[in-house]
């Protein structure tokens, strides 16, 4: 059986393998095709690359890699589809031209579409929380925020808007689609209700299987949050709630893995922050409400010193506006951290309250505080939370499962014969 994987990056292995540079992470895809190593399939990964004027393709280890051109669009694909002569296709998002094309291109019984996030969902909440100001056309910002290879929270927003209206006719085009989230499966349900859905979970980074957090190796109170550079992720309400955590415990401290604001002098700080201006608005916030000095920001992080991060800190917070099923929350889980997340999304899917971690309202700053504070203050009923939420999380993370899971999903999608009108 051979499985065309369309990807919409450009992992690390691939690319090192057609000597291109990085794209994304994609640790999770390679992490599912390690996995399905001793299976009876054969792999045809493809993305498309502006690091190539024409198709590029190496066979390596039984697995074939594919970079298309980016300027190639539909045709590219339709050509590789045509030499590779897959049984089934494997699409990796919903939110892009790629998925209409292949959609289009091939047999739609026999193709799967793999849901990632949802983008429009995300782009209605990317601005969640933030003054209304942050809405508003600035079209000197935003030539000036293009030109840097930044953007605003409104072109954020309307990016992400944009790109769920390609997210829907690709769910319209899909007869099979592939979730995780209770969730992502009723939005699915909102715009296709003829299609299938199945869902399988994701196999996650393999050091995350490894070792877990204790409670007795810590000493100051550390807040772990794993991204906090687009207002999506909420760290301005973690900014907000973090008065309330510090005036319990004096000596907190907050990781945000990601870049910091950036760091100029007295004179040119407004300037740095209205241009990059959620960065900027995050810097100000911080040092209105007092609590600058309690966040650090760690940089990009590799995964094994995303783990060191984790087993570091006594509470994984994750305040995001909406999410679908977050790999850093099923890492944290993974380890037996004490987590605290937004009931928002599919988060609800991945971990049951009061059980193996503890939701909140992420609109709610208070509350937040409050469900942190919580964990800090009972650190046995954080631990054995922990520890339930990486019993969960070994189980509902297994790679051997998950690749057999998938490999009778293919075999039962091989195995259609009529197309459903």
């Amino acid at each position: 059986m051979t499985v065309f994987w369309l990807l919409n990056f450009l992992p690390p292995p691939m690319a090192r393998a057609l000597d291109l540079p990085v794209q994304a992470s994609g640790s999770w895809v390679m992490a599912l095709q390690q996995a399905l190593g001793g299976q009876p399939v054969r792999l045809v990964l493809c993305a498309y690359s502006p690091a190539v004027s024409e198709t590029q393709r190496r066979e390596i280890g039984g697995a074939v890699y594919l970079a298309l051109p980016a300027a190639g669009g539909k045709e590219a694909l339709q050509a590789a589809l045509a030499a590779e002569q897959p049984d089934l296709l494997q699409i990796f998002g919903t939110e892009n031209d790629h998925a209409v094309w292949a959609l289009e291109s091939f047999a739609p019984q026999k193709t799967l579409l793999y849901i990632q996030g949802l983008a429009g969902p995300c782009g209605e909440h990317m601005a969640d929380g933030l003054p209304p100001r942050f809405l508003r056309r600035q079209r000197l910002k935003e030539r000036l925020a293009a030109r840097t290879g930044g953007a605003t929270v409104r072109q954020l927003r309307e990016g992400l808007l944009e790109k769920g209206e390609a997210e829907k006719k690709a769910f319209l085009l899909a007869q099979n689609l592939l979730g995780r989230t209770e969730w992502d499966k009723a939005f699915a349900a909102s715009v296709n209700p003829a299609a299938r859905y199945y869902r399988l979970n994701e196999i996650l980074r393999p050091t995350f299987y490894q070792g877990g957090w204790q409670r007795d190796v810590l000493r100051r109170p550390r807040i772990f949050v794993s991204q906090g550079n687009i207002p999506l992720k909420g760290l301005h309400r973690v900014i907000e709630a973090l008065p309330a955590i510090a005036a319990r415990y004096p000596d907190v401290q907050v990781d945000v893995a990601g870049w910091p604001p950036p760091q100029k002098g007295v004179l040119l700080r407004p300037v740095m922050n209205w241009l990059a201006e959620y960065s900027g608005y995050l810097d100000s916030l911080a040092r209105r409400l007092g609590v600058a000095d309690r966040i650090r920001y760690t940089g990009v992080l590799s995964a094994d010193a995303m783990k060191t991060c984790f087993l570091q800190s006594s509470v994984f917070l994750m305040p995001s506006s909406v999410e679908n099923s977050p790999n850093s929350l099923g890492e944290a889980m993974l380890l037996g951290m004490p987590c605290a997340a937004a009931n928002v999304g599919g988060i609800p899917s991945m971990l049951e309250s009061g059980k193996e971690g503890l939701l909140f309202d992420p609109a709610q700053p208070v509350q937040l505080a409050e469900t942190v504070l919580a964990l800090l203050d009972d650190p046995i009923a954080a631990e054995a939370m922990g520890k339930a939420a990486r019993a969960r999380a070994l189980a509902d993370h297994d790679p051997k499962a998950i690749a057999a899971a998938q490999m009778a999903l293919y075999n039962q999608l091989c195995e259609a014969k009529e197309v459903r009108p």
